[in-house]
């Protein structure tokens, strides 16, 4: 410390460490705050809540063997003897006239090391100065006592009369931090009132927003954020540093985002704390989530209603394997749905395991896994140490990319319900975006069984709710009147103090689920666009965020304007009636047409895999086209099968335990009776010289993995109808072996 510091604080500085006032880190910011707005170190130390001031003034006099004065002693100082020096002189250099004491001067000072201002008064004096250590609190105090409101000599006293109705937790690192906090100066007792008036109106989240020349506080209350106050400028670094030392933040670090959390007591309640600081133009912007687990709804039943999205939700919740995501923007109740569901399956007979940033919330019975990347603890790796840990039901926080994707899609096939969050607009687009980020879409289609998207809308407020008719453009906004029901019970909000006004207290959501059947995998594997995707949902029952918010607005649970302000118009809505499909149709009605290309009457194929998920993918579309598929898996039993079955194609893989692929296409050519079955050789080695070789031993067609099912099952058909054209006579000679064409 004392090679860092060698400014005329240095010495103070060191002091106060080796005193055990505050450690380097607090005597790092301090300095910070100083060198941007003056000030002593004991006064920014107090401010911060960090050191009691005339704990760490008393501290300095003891180290630079000086004495000390108190503010009582201060206090009581005739006004004869203050006025030996100039007011603004005192005022300027923070000193007061203590009088003389035979050849010397004493000077009550609250910088001691000050030499200047000892050569100063020398000079005026003409006699030897004695410094005597006093608090920059008390050298004000009597300077300015007359003027004791005026903010402008002590800004850090604005809130001297302010009192809080909660108080942030923090954990203090030694004993004597617990003891400075209860002191709470005015900075504190700030940070404490904007914190607990913001629970007590239950805002989500907190912003403290350094403009260019005042510091601006909002916060959001049911979605929408509102100015509270505007606090001056001078006040800013001392109140960012505050938020910041109670997140466990790095005050001396300004030039990168940080992220932390505390605690506030709220009377008997407790709520969590996140911040996160972000560099501005004009300083530190501060978001804090506040997180109320007390009030946090975790019923599956009284998020979504009784209808039939939860029951199908449900269903996909039930499910023993396969993805199923929550799709929506930041702020929409992603989290909340997901505990909800978690709390719903919860078992003694369930292993459960969640990898989120950050944990929000303690589950019961459920083990939840903090990602931290300074320690390796991704997202990607978390789950794959997951996947060791025997898990039933897995939770991924949120899926943002490529190999957080791959590794969950993977694990969705093999055994285990996955369920995870994805930024999406609605259902339709979450296919679109794990497209977007390199996933096949032969994985999206085996894996993915369902997707939530949601919104949140504000409820009318319960104290001034009316009966109330929508307005033209409101209902125009939704989709014109053709689109509300008959028999409606529109209310909306007069505005009452309850409310602040504004007619509406409280949120609930509305949903869309998407629930994938074989005419959306099918779509999903030849990247049919979002109005398709959106349309085959519809015809399996979805009902949109749009239709869903219309039926709780015609409820009376929401209003058409809030509709149009927060969730997104339907895109791509036919002209025709929109009702939904009847659930439990006949599987014609969700089942894609057969392609005029389908595959010929009575075609098997024998398909030679080692890998479970290739095979899946495989064998679901080459089925859906109508072929009859057996499965091998390695070259020894597919050489059985195909002796026995006698298909009418083998696809095979190229490296397989025991027998490889290469091995098997030669056995198969060596034998009468399968030398002229057509065979597709699969490889995951895109060299051209492997697929040379793989030609030369006696295969038909080659593909390189991962293969994409819909150009497989072509590839696979033109085989079969090109042996049938090859099929001679009884009487005549066949060849060796079909030529490739």
């Amino acid at each position: 410390m004392k090679a860092e510091h060698e400014t005329k604080y240095g010495i103070v500085a060191n002091l106060l460490v080796q005193a055990g006032i505050a450690d380097a880190t607090a005597i790092a910011g301090a300095i910070e705050i100083q060198a941007a707005k003056g000030g002593t170190l004991p006064k920014i130390l107090s401010a911060l809540g960090l050191a009691d001031e005339e704990a760490a003034c008393s501290a300095i006099a003891s180290g630079l063997r000086l004495d000390y004065i108190t503010p009582d002693a201060v206090s009581g100082l005739g006004d004869a003897v203050t006025a030996l020096l100039p007011a603004d002189f005192s005022r300027e250099r923070l000193v007061l006239a203590l009088g003389f004491d035979g050849r010397a001067f004493r000077l009550a000072m609250a910088n001691p090391l000050d030499y200047r201002t000892l050569q100063d008064v020398e000079f005026r004096t003409g006699k030897r100065v004695v410094a005597v250590v006093a608090s920059e609190t008390a050298v004000r105090s009597k300077l300015e006592r007359g003027a004791a409101g005026n903010a402008d000599d002590d800004t850090f006293d604005v809130f001297q009369d302010v009192t809080p109705a909660g108080e942030v937790e923090w954990e203090a690192h030694n004993a004597a931090d617990a003891a400075r906090v209860g002191a709470l100066p005015p900075v504190i007792r700030v940070v404490n009132m904007i914190l607990s008036d913001a629970a007590r109106v239950g805002a989500s989240d907190v912003h403290i927003e350094p403009q260019e020349g005042h510091l601006l506080v909002r916060r959001r209350i049911d979605g929408l954020l509102e100015d509270v106050m505007r606090i001056r400028r001078d006040l800013q670094n001392a109140l960012i540093s505050r938020l910041k030392i109670i997140a466990g933040m790095d005050i001396a670090e300004r030039r990168k985002p940080q992220d932390g959390r505390s605690t506030l007591r709220l009377g008997d309640r407790r709520i969590d704390l996140r911040l996160s600081s972000l560099p501005t133009q004009f300083g530190e912007k501060i978001v804090v989530r506040l997180l109320d687990t007390e009030q946090r709804q975790l019923d599956l039943a009284m998020l979504m209603g009784t209808g039939d999205c939860l029951q199908k939700f449900r269903e996909l919740l039930s499910r023993p394997q396969g993805m199923l995501l929550v799709a929506a923007p930041t702020g929409s109740g992603k989290t909340t749905t997901l505990y909800a569901a978690l709390s719903w399956l919860r078992s003694t007979t369930k292993n459960i395991i969640t990898v989120e940033d950050p944990i929000e919330y303690q589950l019961p019975g459920v083990n939840q896994v903090q990602i931290n990347p300074k320690a390796g603890v991704t997202f990607a790796a978390g789950l794959r140490s997951i996947l060791r840990q025997d898990p039933n039901i897995v939770l991924v926080g949120e899926i943002r990319d490529h190999e957080t994707a791959s590794i969950a899609l993977e694990a969705a096939q093999t055994g285990h319900l996955l369920l995870s969050t994805v930024h999406a607009n609605d259902t339709a687009g979450t296919i679109t975006r794990l497209l977007d980020l390199g996933i096949e879409p032969f994985l999206i289609a085996s894996s993915i069984v369902g997707v939530l998207a949601q919104r949140l809308v504000r409820r009318p407020c319960t104290a001034c709710t009316e009966p109330a008719a929508p307005a033209p453009e409101d209902v125009e906004r939704v989709g014109g009147t053709t689109r509300l029901p008959a028999g409606a019970e529109w209310k909306a909000g007069a505005g009452c103090k309850e409310c602040g006004s504004s007619g509406y207290r409280g949120r609930l959501a509305v949903h869309e689920l998407m629930y994938v059947t074989d005419e959306l995998r099918e779509l999903i594997l030849r990247r049919a666009s979002e109005d398709e995707l959106r349309e085959a949902a519809r015809r399996a029952g979805m009902r949109t965020l749009m239709e869903d918010g219309i039926a709780k607005a015609a409820q009376g649970l929401t209003t058409l304007k809030e509709l149009g302000r927060a969730v997104p118009p339907d895109s791509g809505r036919p002209a025709a009636a929109t009702l939904p499909a009847v659930p439990g149709a006949a599987a014609e009605t969700q089942r894609p047409a057969p392609a005029a290309s389908a595959a010929p009457a009575n075609a098997r194929v024998l398909v030679v895999e080692d890998s479970p998920i290739i095979v899946t993918v495989v064998k679901y579309y080459l089925e859906l086209e109508g072929f009859t598929v057996t499965v091998a898996v390695d070259g020894v039993q597919g050489l059985a099968l195909a002796l026995q079955e006698r298909p009418d194609v083998v696809v095979t893989d190229r490296s397989m335990p025991g027998m490889d692929g290469m091995a098997l296409v030669r056995a198969l050519r060596a034998n009468p009776t399968t030398e002229r079955t057509p065979i597709l050789m699969l490889t995951a080695d895109t060299n051209l010289e492997r697929e040379e070789e793989g030609l030369a031993v006696g295969a038909d067609d080659y593909m390189s993995k991962p293969v994409e099912p819909r150009r497989l099952a072509s590839r696979v058909r033109a085989l079969v109808k090109r042996a049938e054209r090859r099929v001679l006579p009884a009487d005549s000679i066949a060849p060796a072996r079909p030529a490739l064409e």
